[in-house]
C-alpha cells in the first residue's frame, strides 16, 4: 500500500509528550503517531459497530456472548482479535465466580 504524508499542527506540550513516548519505544515520530491513529480508528470502528472493547469488563455476560456472535457473523476488520478479547473476559468471569 502506498504511503501518504500528513502535516498538521499540535500544541508544543503534546508534541513533547509524543516525542518522549516515541523515543522510549525506540520508534520514529512518524511510526509512533501512525500506530496511534491506526489503533484509534480500529477502536472507533469497533465501538461504532458494537461494544467498546475497553469496557468489556463492565458488560454482563449475556451482552459479551451476543457481541461475540455478532462479530462472528459480520466479521468486521480485526474481528478475530475482538472475539479473543471477549472470550478472555468470559473465561476470566468463570474463573472468579
Amino acid at each position: 500500500m502506498a504511503k501518504k504524508r500528513l502535516t498538521f499542527d499540535v500544541e508544543e506540550n503534546l508534541h513533547s509528550s509524543l516525542k518522549k513516548e516515541a523515543a522510549e519505544r525506540k520508534l520514529s515520530m512518524g511510526a509512533f503517531c501512525s500506530s496511534l491513529m491506526e489503533s484509534g480508528l480500529l477502536k472507533q470502528e469497533a465501538t461504532m459497530e458494537g461494544l467498546d472493547p475497553s469496557q468489556y469488563s463492565s458488560y454482563p455476560l449475556d451482552k459479551l456472548r451476543a457481541e461475540s456472535l455478532r462479530l462472528g457473523e459480520n466479521k468486521p476488520e480485526d474481528w478475530e482479535t475482538l472475539v479473543r478479547r471477549l472470550n478472555l473476559e468470559i473465561v476470566k468471569r468463570y474463573r472468579t465466580e
